[in-house]
């Protein structure tokens, strides 16, 4: 960005409020939805202001340390970038973290430097308030890996690439909405019609949340620090309001005391693409492994026949590798190959393993 350039535009920190949730919901939105990749392959979202509020709206959300872009001469807004706190553990030691989330422009005023310039502020703030690292999933054929990785360069902040995802996975209940949004071969829509019915599991061990049953999630989410070498740290006032809220869909399994071992939970936004758009889930946390093969599975088929009683149109993710695949497979869950990778930037030095082999991280 040259100097008339950086003249016309303001980047400055601001501290959300309700007043700004709708705006900063359509400028993402429109951000998203133009995005070369979108065009071609559909398969975008629609930043609703539940979603905004999914995303930004949890009691760890520190409402000052958000960035907008002002464009100076039409005093629009036309920049935005929100930081979501996160503890990380890596290799049980747990550090203070943070998921960069959702930067985003307005297309007549990309290919300015502006997520660039965002991001380095964003970098300052997180400096100046005692920050650890920071972390993000990023996809190769989109602009956030490039704006990462010349923040990084510019900054020298070291960014360590620490794992890849190689996997998507996507359980499809209504083939022909779906595919509407999403870019998908004849054969896929084929195999999607195939397996989009959805039956409710013959399990009397499964059943849906219930809001008494926070204390012992909390203790099962627990298990991920342990079992993995890099995890997000659970936060008990997070998890109770993500659980509460009415857009998230939670099913859970007891074994014969009554006590849960086992659940999994999903939570609700718009998949969009070439001018449609229809109603998904985003899996966030899977917790199976304590569970036999058989009721893993009709853990999953229980979220599935939830959800679709809910009017979603299908559930999808990036297959984070830290449960095991099977179950899903035989709730008709499709994995299908999609490379992403998991980011870290390194502010304070700390120890990062150079072999990382198991993690927990949330999308959002």
């Amino acid at each position: 960005m040259n100097k008339k350039e950086e003249s016309e535009y303001s980047i400055e920190q601001f501290t959300l409020d309700e007043s700004n949730i709708e705006e900063y919901s359509k400028l993402i939105t429109s951000a998203f939805l133009a995005d070369a990749a979108a065009q071609v392959d559909g398969a975008s979202i629609i930043f609703t202001e539940q979603t905004f509020r999914t995303i930004f709206g949890g009691p760890s959300i520190d409402n000052d340390f958000f960035i907008r872009v002002i464009h100076k001469p039409t005093k629009e807004l036309v920049g935005f970038f929100g930081l979501i706190p996160r503890q990380l553990a890596i290799n049980n030691k747990v550090y203070k973290s943070a998921i960069p989330s959702w930067i985003s422009v307005r297309s007549d005023h990309q290919r300015q430097g502006l997520a660039k310039l965002m991001g380095k502020k964003m970098l300052e703030m997180g400096l100046a308030a005692d920050y650890d690292c920071g972390f993000a999933l990023f996809e190769p054929e989109q602009r956030g890996i490039d704006t990462a990785e010349a923040v990084a360069r510019e900054t020298n902040i070291p960014m360590k690439r620490a794992f890849y995802l190689t996997k998507y996975v996507i359980r499809v209940f209504d083939a022909n909405k779906t595919a509407s949004a999403v870019k998908v071969k004849w054969y896929e829509k084929l195999v999607f019609k195939l397996l989009q019915s959805v039956k409710e599991p013959k399990n009397q061990s499964i059943r849906r949340y219930h809001k008494n049953d926070i204390d012992q999630i909390f203790e099962l989410m627990g298990d991920f620090v342990e079992r993995n070498q890099i995890s997000i740290v659970p936060n008990y006032d997070d998890l109770k309001w993500m659980l509460d809220n009415p857009n998230v869909v939670c099913v859970v399994h007891e074994n014969n005391t009554g006590k849960i071992d086992g659940f999994i939970f999903a939570w609700e936004f718009i998949l969009a693409g070439f001018g449609t758009q229809t109603t998904f889930g985003w899996l966030d946390a899977v917790h199976i492994h304590r569970l036999s093969s058989k009721d893993a599975t009709d853990l999953a088929k229980g979220l599935c026949f939830e959800a679709k009683k809910s009017g979603w149109a299908g559930i999808q993710t990036p297959y984070i590798p830290y449960f095991d695949s099977k179950p899903l497979k035989k709730a008709k869950f499709i994995f299908f190959p999609k490379r992403l990778s998991l980011d870290l930037f390194n502010l304070k030095n700390i120890d990062i393993p150079e072999e990382i082999d198991s993690v927990y991280v949330e999308w959002r």
